[in-house]
């Protein structure tokens, strides 16, 4: 029996070319029959074996089989462009489910707003009201995985908008910079403005006011509330007459610089010294008895006067009494540092006492109350490390809405503790960014509406 004979006995798999019906192709150099002489059947194998060595996929009977080459891809860098695209499609299902968020947490706002602003007479108001919270609460599931979270704050276009402020500050730094752009931002969204109340003493609150309109803090059409312009009646269009300096005919006048006079009377005793601004306006004039301070007069940018300061005899450092006037010049409020007298005491224009305050605080929360925003329906922002913070949670109780502005998580950590545990019974927070929103809403032991400020492009300076 010849070897092939033999492989096909043993191989199960190996069966008769006849059988198969396949013919041997005519130029193989396989046949079906060999002899039995092993140098004959070495030469019939040794072709075989060289087409071996050059084969690599299947072996078939009477065939050669070519090596190809295996082609390269068109672009090898192809899967960094594809996991960029990835990237892109994440960061843009990010985006687009934070924006479904708010807006779904804004009308599911505004929907609890009509239920608590309808008369249980109006059925059919409710019920829809109702019946959209319950849709949203199902969407809010959906992608969120609960509806427990803060709504969003329902801004009432009937209402009026202030930003509050300690003090107008002409070079705001970035923080301070960044949430008066982003209230702005956020409320201009709305067709809403932003107006804006500053309490402290400032005779370039006004001018300081154009620069924050000027620069995008501020709304071109909101207007500035201070305390003190609006106390002195300088926001309103009074004749003025520019104060001239007291004069005598025996004093005399010695020049120290373009802005500066000192003034002595006939014992050659130095009873004056007057500063101006640029323009020659009067800015202070400095009294003095015996080389010693007694009084400082200031005066406003059109050179009339605007308050008094009265010095401790014995330390010239020390202020005990300021006076400040109208336009008019006839006094309007008095503060005294001394234990004998209120702190301060407010006037009317025919210098009859209206009121006494222990407090700044107290003077602000009264002035706002009966004078600034009396018969206003007032929504005001204030940032939580406001000094008069706490006392502004006040007028609540006379129909204000305050909403506290949190930039960040490490600022005023009582007063944001105390938020989060509902000491002040915060019902609505602003927050000045997602992260900040993420921390309030985890740390919140009460119910309270919780809004993310509008982000704002940043601004790329070239170097």
């Amino acid at each position: 029996m010849s070897f092939f004979d033999r492989k096909k006995k043993d191989s199960p798999d190996t069966g008769n070319y006849e059988q198969n019906n396949m013919a041997p192709y005519q130029g193989s150099q396989f046949q079906p029959e060999f002899n039995n002489d092993p140098q004959q059947f070495q030469q019939q194998q040794q072709p075989q074996s060289q087409a071996e060595s050059y084969s690599q996929g299947p072996e078939m009977p009477g065939y050669y089989y070519e090596e190809q080459e295996v082609p390269e891809a068109d672009n090898a860098d192809d899967w960094q462009y594809t996991e960029q695209n990835l990237q892109d499609v994440l960061e843009q299902t990010d985006s687009l489910k934070s924006k479904l968020r708010h807006e779904l947490l804004a009308e599911r706002s505004y929907s609890n707003h009509v239920l608590r602003s309808s008369g249980v007479d109006d059925t059919d108001m409710r019920d829809n009201a109702a019946a959209k919270i319950k849709t949203i609460n199902d969407s809010l599931r959906k992608w969120f995985k609960t509806d427990e979270m803060a709504n969003e704050i329902f801004l009432d276009p009937n209402r009026n908008y202030f930003i509050f402020t300690d003090h107008l500050t002409d070079d705001p730094d970035h923080h301070v910079e960044q949430m008066w752009k982003q209230i702005n931002q956020t409320l201009a969204e709305k067709n809403l403005i932003a107006n804006a109340i500053s309490v402290s003493y400032d005779d370039h609150a006004n001018q300081t006011w154009v620069d924050y309109q000027n620069d995008g803090m501020a709304n071109n059409s909101a207007y500035l509330l201070n305390m003190y312009n609006d106390l002195q009646d300088r926001n309103n269009n009074v004749p003025i007459t520019p104060a001239e300096v007291p004069f005598e005919e025996d004093y005399h006048v010695e020049h120290m610089g373009d802005n500066k006079d000192q003034i002595f009377n006939a014992d050659s005793e130095m009873i004056m010294e007057v500063s101006r601004d640029n323009d020659q306006n009067l800015q202070i004039i400095r009294h003095y008895k015996k080389s010693k301070l007694l009084s400082r007069d200031i005066f406003d940018v059109n050179g009339v006067i605007s308050a008094t300061q009265f010095y401790d005899h014995h330390d010239p450092n020390k202020v005990v009494r300021e006076n400040f006037y109208r336009q008019d010049g006839t006094l309007v409020m008095i503060k005294s540092y001394t234990e004998e007298e209120p702190l301060i005491q407010l006037f009317t224009s025919g210098n009859v006492l209206i009121n006494t305050f222990e407090s700044d605080d107290e003077l602000i929360v009264w002035w706002l109350k009966h004078q600034a925003l009396r018969q206003v329906s007032a929504t005001i922002f204030v940032s939580i490390d406001s000094k008069y913070y706490k006392e502004l949670l006040n007028l609540r109780k006379a129909g204000f809405e305050i909403i506290p502005v949190v930039m960040t998580q490490d600022q005023n950590a009582k007063s944001i503790s105390e938020l989060l545990n509902g000491t002040d019974k915060i019902t609505a927070v602003f927050a000045g960014s997602d992260k900040v929103n993420g921390y309030l809403n985890k740390n919140a032991k009460i119910k309270m509406d919780i809004s993310t400020l509008s982000d704002i492009e940043t601004p790329v300076y070239k170097q």
